[in-house]
């Protein structure tokens, strides 16, 4: 059996204490402001492409883009690990260490692709795709965008939030250029989703480059190990996101979708907006002390943001849609769009608690997370069945699923932290 790759607060090995609340602030902020920067022009590429795309192409698009986060979430599961377990030692984070993590990425990837490769006919059925030319670039986006988060969890757990922000700006940039010239040039799903892949490998490149080109070592059991464990709590959660906005792509028909989608781009935004302080948060959960310091005034601050987002979308009404869309969208929904920032927010605290959990070793909190992405599944087929499936109702579903499974994370909210997740 390898050894684990740092022996940690759950092994009796050396911890070091995480750094002084003022000394969080600058990377917080920095972190934020770069992790902000990034979903902004997430933001406005999706603004571009709502308003280039007729309401059909766009929802297949934005239904694409959905599938591809959850196909990611085995690299964030990685990242997750990685970060809770550098997070937890200084001491052990060596270049072995790195180039194991570096190993298990490569690995994580080929898999991620492997398995969309197989899914591609079923997924391309269920999307209603008369091609599969779209689904291919999209699974070949995976391995690049498995690798960059390999690289931002090595640079998250080592405290080297300058580089960090480097990277993670730099692969939203290549994505933003890349995918606007397919979506100018060939203006479709498909050319754009080929640009961004095009350019999401030229980012995985430089990623590697200001991680320090981290080379390659065996031993990778453990880290492929932990980085399982982290993404069954995580694939829930990123299926709890996009599980609306397939349901309701899947249900409706396709001009509805698309105002669906319009709708879902509220709630990405309130959801990305606050994501810089789960970044900071996640290794210091690793730590008894900080978590319990720590975890209450995240929630507050991403609770607090949300609650600003979700009133100006109420106050701008039926305007929302249009404002983001243009005025080919806002019928469906009229002054229901405040749902989608309510949505964003909730399911933003509900990873801050998943984060939480996985720290840990909660099973239960994992276990919530999948039960309420079935419970969302479950009711809007009930809709479906009985004639009552429209835009609203599943924008309800989805707000009141993401509501309970915040009380529940709240009610198992627990201090302390369980073993190394990279211990075999």
């Amino acid at each position: 059996m390898a050894e684990p790759l740092i022996r940690g607060a759950g092994s009796g090995g050396s911890t070091t204490t995480a750094p002084s609340s003022p000394r969080l602030l600058g990377p917080a902020a920095l972190v934020s402001v770069a992790f902000l920067a990034t979903n902004a022009l997430a933001y406005a590429f999706t603004v571009l492409a709502a308003r280039a795309l007729a309401p059909a192409a766009f929802g297949e698009l934005a239904a694409l883009l959905s599938v591809l986060l959850v196909g990611t979430v085995p690299a964030t599961g990685l990242q997750t690990a990685a970060a809770l377990h550098l997070g937890r030692s200084a001491a052990g984070r060596t270049d072995h260490a790195v180039a194991r993590l570096h190993g298990a990425a490569i690995v994580t990837g080929l898999l991620v692709t492997a398995a969309g490769v197989a899914a591609a006919a079923p997924l391309t059925a269920l999307l209603h795709r008369p091609e599969a030319d779209a689904v291919a670039w999209l699974v070949a986006l995976l391995l690049p965008s498995t690798l960059i988060a390999g690289y931002q969890g090595m640079l998250q757990g080592s405290g080297r939030y300058g580089r960090l922000a480097g990277v993670n700006g730099f692969f939203g940039v290549a994505k933003l250029v890349g995918g606007t010239a397919g979506l100018l040039v060939g203006g479709t799903p498909t050319a754009a989703l080929a640009g961004m892949t095009v350019a999401a490998f030229a980012g995985a490149l430089a990623g590697w480059a200001g991680c320090g080109h981290p080379g390659l070592a065996r031993e990778l059991r453990a880290p492929l190990a932990a980085a399982l464990r982290a993404s069954g709590a995580l694939l829930g959660l990123m299926l709890l996101l996009n599980l609306d906005l397939l349901l309701a792509r899947h249900h409706l028909p396709a001009a509805d979708a698309g105002e669906y989608a319009v709708g879902a781009i509220i709630a990405k935004v309130a959801f990305w907006l606050p994501q810089g302080v789960g970044v900071i948060l996640l290794p210091r959960l690793a730590d008894q002390t900080q978590h319990n310091r720590l975890l209450p005034a995240a929630l507050a601050l991403v609770g607090a943001l949300g609650a600003v987002l979700t009133l100006a979308t109420a106050a701008l009404g039926s305007a929302a849609l249009p404002l983001i869309g243009g005025s080919a969208y806002g019928d469906p929904l009229g002054d229901a769009t405040w749902l989608f920032a309510a949505l964003g927010t909730l399911l933003a605290l509900a990873q801050l608690l998943l984060y939480s959990g996985i720290a840990a070793s909660d099973r239960l909190a994992v276990g919530a997370v999948w039960a309420a992405a079935a419970a969302e599944a479950a009711v809007v087929e009930v809709l479906a069945a009985t004639g009552r499936v429209s835009v609203v109702p599943i924008a309800v579903t989805a707000v009141a699923t993401a509501g309970l499974l915040v009380v529940l994370g709240l009610l198992r909210t627990r201090t302390g932290n369980g073993p190394d997740l990279l211990e075999e």
